[in-house]
C-alpha cells in the first residue's frame, strides 16, 4: 500500500498546521521546491532542506492516538466508532455514537473517506474546530 494511502491528505496536512497544532509525525507532506509545487510524502527524519515547506502527515495509528476514544456533550459520553471498508471502492467512515440511547449524534457529520487515514484526520479537524479537543491536547 503506498504510503500516501496511509497519512492524511496534503489539504487536511494544511488544515492542521493552519489550527495551530504542531504535530510530530513520523512522516510528512513536503514540497518538491519548483514554482508549482507538488507535494510528496517522506520520512520527517530525512527531510534537511529547511526552505521546503513541511506539513504534518500524521499516519492511520499516530491519528488513532491523537483521536480522543469519547467526547462529553451535555453531561453525556459520545463515542467515536468506525466502519472500515477493507476492499477497493468501500469507504471509511468515521462517527459518534451516544452510549445512552445507541443513536448516531447527529451533532457530528459521520464522514466517509477513501481511507482510514482520511476519514481519522476529518474527525481530528472536526474536533478542534468545533473545541472539543483543543491544540494542546495533541501534544
Amino acid at each position: 500500500m503506498k504510503i500516501e494511502n496511509q497519512v492524511c491528505t496534503i489539504d487536511q496536512a494544511k488544515k492542521i498546521k493552519a489550527l495551530g497544532v504542531d504535530l510530530k509525525t513520523y512522516f510528512s507532506w513536503v514540497n518538491n521546491g519548483d514554482d508549482n509545487p507538488s507535494y510528496e510524502v517522506l520520512p520527517t527524519l530525512q527531510i534537511t532542506d529547511p526552505s521546503k515547506t513541511i506539513y504534518p502527515a500524521p499516519t492511520v495509528a499516530e491519528l488513532g492516538d491523537l483521536l480522543p476514544s469519547s467526547v462529553s456533550l451535555e453531561d453525556e459520553d459520545l463515542f467515536i466508532q468506525g466502519s472500515l471498508g477493507n476492499r477497493k471502492g468501500e469507504f471509511h467512515y468515521i462517527w459518534f455514537q451516544s452510549s445512552l440511547d445507541n443513536v448516531e449524534w447527529e451533532l457530528f457529520p459521520a464522514v466517509e473517506r477513501d481511507t482510514e487515514a482520511e476519514a481519522r484526520c476529518e474527525a481530528l479537524i472536526w474536533l478542534l474546530e468545533n473545541d472539543f479537543v483543543t491544540k494542546e491536547d495533541l501534544v
